[in-house]
C-alpha cells in the first residue's frame, strides 16, 4: 500500500487562510508593542538544555516532562525552547543590555515546542507572543504590562468574555513560609488527591497542588492556606501599589488568592487573562525579580507576559471575527503559443511591479481553457495575448463578469487597468518597505 504522510501529532499546518489571521495578529501586536517603546527580539529556537533547567527548575513540569532534548555530534545536550522568556533573559545578559538605559523593553512572536499530551489545548509546536521589561522593579510596570495585554486582546476583538485574574506570590522569603504551611496542610490528605498530585506532594511541588483537576482537589484548594496571609510588609505594599495603579486604567479585574503560576522564577505579581467562567488561559505572566541574577546577570527586576498565537486566532474564529487580507488576484494574463507567451511574460511582470496582483502565462492550454482557469481564480479582469496581438503590439482586456473584450495598445495596458481597477489597492514594493 502506498504510504501517505501527515503532520506530526501535536502540530498543524498553517494554511493560507490561517496566515490571514496570523498576519493580522502580528500587525496588531507590533503596533501596540512599538507604541509602548518595545523592540523585537528573536532568540534561537534551541538553547543549552541546562539553561532551561536553571531558569525553570529541574523539578518543573516543563523541564521534567515536556522539553524536547537532543545531543549534537559533540555530545552536547540542547533543547528546543519550551518558552521564550529564558532565551530573552540569556540574551539580555550575554549582550550586556544592562549597560544601556534601563529598563529594556522587548517583545517577541516566536515558535516554541513542548511534548504536550495529544488532547492538550497547547500544541507540541506553537507560536508564543510576549513582552518582557527587564531592569526595574516597580509596581507601575506590572500595571502597565497587564494593561498592555488587555489592549492587545481588545484590539483583536476578543476582550469581551475574557477576565483578568491577578494575585501576588510575594518574595522568596514569603514563599518559603507559605510552602511550609502548604506542606503541613496537605500532609495527611493524600487520599483526596489524584495519583499525580500525590506524586507532586511527595516531590515538594506545592504550587502545582493548587491547580485542581478533581472535585475533591477543588475543595481542598479552596480551604488551603493563601499566599496573601504570608506576605511581608514590603510585599504587601508592592501588591497594594500594583492594584492602585491598575485601578487608574479603569479595566476590570479579579483579585484571585488561588492564582499561582507553577514556574519557579515568579515573584510578587502574577496574573492570567482567562476565558470567563473557566481556567482556560489566553495570556499569562507576572514579575520574576531574581531570574537575571540567578542566570548570571545583575540583581535587576523583570516583568512580562506571554500568550499563544493559535489560541488567540481560535478565539477570533469562534467569535466570527474576520480579518483583512491581500491574497487576491486583480488580473489574469492568458497567452497562446510560444511567441505570445514570450511577449506576455514581460507584461505579467510589468503588472506586478506596478502593484497589481497578477498571475498567468501558465501551461500549454488553449485560450478557452485559460479563461476557464481565470474564472476559477475569481478574477475580474483578464489580459489576453495571441500571435495577432503580438504582431499589432496590442493586448485584449476582458471583463470577466460581462464577457466583453476591448483591444488597447500594449503600451497603455497599465493606464487602462488603472482606470478599471483603480489605484487605491496597488500593492507596491515602496508601500511594503514603508510599512514593514
Amino acid at each position: 500500500m502506498k504510504r501517505t504522510f501527515k503532520s506530526p501529532t501535536g502540530t498543524e499546518d498553517f494554511l493560507p487562510a490561517d496566515h490571514d489571521y496570523f498576519t493580522f495578529v502580528k500587525k496588531v501586536m507590533r503596533h501596540r508593542f512599538r507604541q509602548s517603546g518595545f523592540r523585537r527580539i528573536s532568540p534561537p529556537v534551541f538553547e543549552e538544555a541546562a539553561l532551561f533547567e536553571k531558569s525553570l527548575g529541574l523539578s518543573s513540569e516543563i523541564v521534567d516532562k515536556e522539553m524536547y532534548h537532543f545531543e549534537d555530534r559533540h555530545g552536547r545536550t540542547f533543547a528546543l525552547r519550551p518558552e521564550v522568556t529564558t532565551g530573552v533573559v540569556r540574551a539580555f545578559i550575554e549582550h550586556k543590555m544592562a549597560d544601556a538605559p534601563l529598563p529594556t523593553e522587548l517583545y517577541y512572536i516566536e515558535p516554541c515546542f513542548r511534548f504536550e499530551r495529544p488532547k492538550s489545548r497547547t500544541k507540541r509546536e506553537f507560536y508564543q507572543f510576549g513582552a518582557e521589561v527587564i531592569g526595574e522593579s516597580d509596581p507601575a510596570i506590572d500595571a502597565q504590562i497587564m494593561y498592555l495585554g488587555h489592549q492587545i486582546l481588545r484590539d483583536l476583538g476578543i476582550s469581551e468574555g475574557i477576565d483578568l485574574h491577578m494575585n501576588t506570590i510575594g518574595n522568596p522569603d514569603d514563599q518559603k513560609e507559605y510552602f511550609a504551611a502548604l506542606a503541613d496542610y496537605f500532609n495527611g490528605k493524600e487520599r483526596s488527591l489524584s495519583p499525580e498530585k500525590r506524586e507532586k506532594l511527595s516531590q515538594g511541588k506545592y504550587l502545582e497542588l493548587l491547580n485542581p483537576t478533581t472535585e475533591d482537589e477543588e475543595i481542598l484548594v479552596k480551604m488551603a492556606p493563601k499566599m496573601v496571609d504570608f506576605l511581608s510588609t514590603e510585599s504587601r505594599a508592592f501588591f497594594n501599589q500594583t492594584v492602585e495603579y491598575l485601578d487608574s486604567f479603569g479595566i476590570a479585574y479579579h483579585l484571585d488568592p488561588g492564582l499561582i503560576r507553577p514556574v519557579e522564577y515568579y515573584t510578587q505579581t502574577t496574573f492570567e487573562f482567562r476565558e470567563s467562567g473557566t481556567r482556560k488561559k489566553v495570556l499569562a505572566g507576572g514579575r520574576y525579580d531574581g531570574l537575571v541574577k540567578k542566570m548570571g546577570g545583575g540583581n535587576v527586576g523583570a516583568c512580562g507576559f506571554a500568550g499563544g498565537v493559535e489560541r488567540v486566532i481560535g478565539l477570533m474564529k469562534e467569535r466570527g471575527i474576520e480579518v483583512p487580507h491581500k491574497d487576491y488576484i486583480d488580473v489574469f494574463v492568458a497567452a497562446t503559443g510560444p511567441v505570445a507567451k514570450k511577449n506576455a511574460l514581460p507584461v505579467l511582470v510589468q503588472l506586478r511591479e506596478h502593484g497589481f496582483h497578477a498571475v498567468g502565462v501558465l501551461g500549454k492550454t488553449s485560450m478557452q481553457e485559460q479563461l476557464k482557469r481565470a474564472q476559477q481564480f475569481g478574477v475580474k479582469w483578464t489580459v489576453l495575448m495571441g500571435d495577432k496581438e503580438v504582431e499589432n503590439d496590442e493586448i485584449i482586456i476582458r471583463d470577466m463578469d460581462r464577457g466583453k473584450n476591448e483591444v488597447v495598445p500594449r503600451a497603455d495596458v497599465l493606464a487602462e487597468l488603472d482606470k478599471r481597477i483603480g489605484t487605491d489597492k496597488l500593492d507596491t514594493t515602496t508601500d511594503f518597505l514603508g510599512h514593514n
